[in-house]
């Protein structure tokens, strides 16, 4: 792999930003995990969470998030999560804005509206079944993210095969983590 292919522009989905707020003490804190009670998939995604955010102080990754997740943060039944989980999106949210006003290769939003439609309307999302999966992944796309990170199982990594067409990657925290490994020395 070349440095080059390391990706900086992530655009993290709903199932992601869960995971960072209900797990944030050992992500960030880095704090090692009861194995007790959780299963290795969960472990291993807290500790390349972790990984990738204690670099990323250096990295500065470009993490990316639409007003979709937004409506989904908002569909939070539990209210105390859901006001934790509206802040640490407008977190992210704003640190977005940030990196959108600085770049100007992003296209307008005539533009990038045609490319969603486009998109949608070819049929190569289809076999996602959540609809609001599909507009997710087509704002990653717009924002020319490299990647998309999700835990989801159930609707999107259990498609990602019949996807690879798409002009960016679907991974896990995990699968980003072993991108960026090689090249972690770089900023630490």
């Amino acid at each position: 792999m070349k440095y080059k292919a390391i990706p900086r522009r992530i655009f993290l989905d709903t199932s992601s930003l869960n995971f960072i707020l209900e797990y944030g003490e050992y992500i960030f804190d880095r704090m090692v995990p009861s194995t007790i009670s959780l299963n290795e998939r969960i472990i291993n995604d807290i500790e390349a969470f972790s990984n990738i955010f204690n670099v990323g102080k250096k990295a500065s990754w470009q993490l990316a998030v639409s007003p979709l997740t937004y409506k989904e943060v908002k569909e939070t039944r539990d209210p105390v999560k859901r006001h934790y989980l509206e802040n640490w999106f407008m977190e992210i949210w704003h640190y977005w804005l940030n990196i959108l006003a600085q770049d100007g290769n992003l296209p307008s939003f005539i533009e990038a509206e045609h490319t969603k439609i486009n998109l949608l309307s070819s049929g190569i999302l289809d076999i996602l079944p959540d609809v609001e999966d599909r507009i997710l992944i087509c704002d990653a796309i717009v924002y020319r993210c490299d990647c998309f990170c999700t835990r989801d199982w159930k609707t999107i990594l259990k498609y990602r095969n019949h996807l690879k067409s798409l002009p960016i990657r679907i991974i896990t925290p995990s699968e980003w983590w072993l991108l960026i490994k090689p090249y972690a020395r770089l900023w630490l």
